[in-house]
């Protein structure tokens, strides 16, 4: 054997699959991958025994594991990986092996002795998947996250995942106002992405859309539903918001789109979030880290939301009781009805005003988040430095939780020791204010 012309080959195959995938060709792209990963583990068990060929036996050893992997051979990849990381030296290989052992755990428990066509639908769906996963941002619990954690991340998520499908459909042309809402429907029930694998340690887990063609579906929307997730990953989850990313998506969307795709990513990317989001590079299942979404970008990419009594309107509970005669008719008797009022809103502003020190002029306007509801009346809370207050009085609460702004920046400015979030924290005040050092002082 040639093991140089061999893995030539294997790369060929590797390059096809990925090809086939990006053209929706789902099958030929396993079929391309078994290929490859069937001649890259040949080449690799030739090098078991040559450690003096280094560093070539690991970069061939890595590439095994990632193939076998892709093509959904998980306990002959855990042979490669298991081989790597007791042999392989280089840091950088042994840290991306590990991440691809995560995975292959996750990827176990799918029996070969299932029904070839659903091995099959799921092997390909797992082709297909973004792998995730949650760990807390605050270890309460060691690496354990709670379920109100992947409550709000899966809420926060499909909302603005489906946001983006329909954006996605509005530009495929068959699409008008009357037909607005039978579209949202088609779109909740066609993007439903089904968790693919799940691992503890954290909380690790993969999503892929429906890719088969159901209910005579068009080919645009087939291509539409099969692809979303990894679009949606691509071009909007992980894109980084600097100024000229958050111009080009204004561009392409419009504003109430951009508001509906983005607004529930600043929930679950903020700095108050319980949880941070890793994510795996589908080619070298290197984990990153899903960046927060800050004030400045909020500001610059979310239309600022402010609130009147119209607005906020007025709803009912009810509870009713129905009974029918034996006439036919109906008679109804409310019981319980209780008025209810929520709504959230923003305040941009650039000054932080206290009631007994004055103002402080702020270098940028920053946006300060209202969340009202008959229980607990306002909460006014700024993320990005993880300051909240309640109270039942709007003004009240508005001129309290600026007192508690004015006195966290002094209390936090004339602190000697300050811990890693503190110092973030306060990075991010001397950007807001210009001569702070002064401010402390006096």
């Amino acid at each position: 054997m040639k093991p140089k012309v061999v893995h030539n080959e294997a790369m060929e195959f590797s390059f096809k699959a990925k090809k086939a995938f990006e053209e929706g060709k789902n099958m030929d792209a396993l079929e391309y991958y078994y290929k490859a990963a069937e001649l890259e583990s040949q080449v690799a068990e030739f090098y078991f025994d040559k450690p003096d060929l280094e560093p070539t036996r690991s970069v061939v050893i890595r590439s095994a594991a990632f193939l076998n992997l892709k093509a959904g051979r998980i306990e002959i990849a855990k042979k490669f990986i298991f081989f790597g990381l007791l042999h392989c030296s280089d840091e950088i290989i042994k840290s991306q092996l590990n991440n691809a052992l995560e995975l292959a755990v996750s990827l176990k428990y799918k029996s070969s002795e299932n029904a070839s066509k659903e091995l099959t639908y799921l092997t390909v769906l797992r082709q297909r998947s973004v792998h995730y996963s949650l760990e807390p941002s605050i270890p309460e619990f060691g690496d354990s996250v709670s379920l109100e954690m992947i409550k709000e991340f899966a809420e926060s998520y499909l909302k603005s995942l489906k946001a983006f499908a329909l954006s996605k459909y509005r530009r495929l042309g068959d699409y008008t106002k009357d037909t607005e809402e039978y579209v949202k429907n088609e779109i909740s029930k066609i993007i439903n992405p089904v968790v693919t694998n799940s691992a503890y340690g954290s909380f690790k887990f993969s999503v892929a859309n429906d890719y088969l063609a159901r209910s005579n579906e068009s080919k645009e929307i087939l291509n539409l539903k099969a692809n979303i997730v990894s679009s949606y990953h691509r071009e909007i989850f992980v894109n980084p918001l600097e100024d000229e990313d958050i111009e080009e998506i204004k561009e392409e969307y419009s504003e109430s789109e951009v508001n509906e795709i983005f607004k529930p990513l600043t929930k679950i990317k903020s700095n108050k979030a319980p949880y941070k989001i890793g994510y795996y590079d589908n080619e070298n299942f290197n984990k990153m880290y899903s960046a927060r979404i800050v004030n400045r970008q909020r500001r610059k990419l979310i239309t600022i939301q402010r609130a009147t009594q119209e607005d906020i309107g007025q709803l009912e509970s009810l509870i009713v009781h129905k009974r029918s005669s034996e006439f036919g008719k109906t008679k109804s008797k409310t019981l319980i009805k209780k008025e209810l009022k929520s709504y959230e809103f923003d305040i941009d502003t650039n000054e932080i005003s206290s009631s007994d020190n004055g103002s402080i002029i702020l270098s940028e306007y920053i946006v300060i988040n209202v969340h009202f509801d008959s229980e607990n009346g306002f909460k006014f809370y700024f993320d990005d430095l993880d300051i909240e207050y309640f109270d039942v009085e709007f003004e009240r609460g508005l001129k309290d939780f600026n007192n508690m702004f004015y006195h966290k920046i002094i209390e936090l400015g004339r602190k000697e020791f300050k811990s890693e979030a503190e110092e973030i924290n306060w990075s991010y005040i001397k950007t807001l204010i210009g001569n702070v050092d002064k401010l402390i002082n006096q």
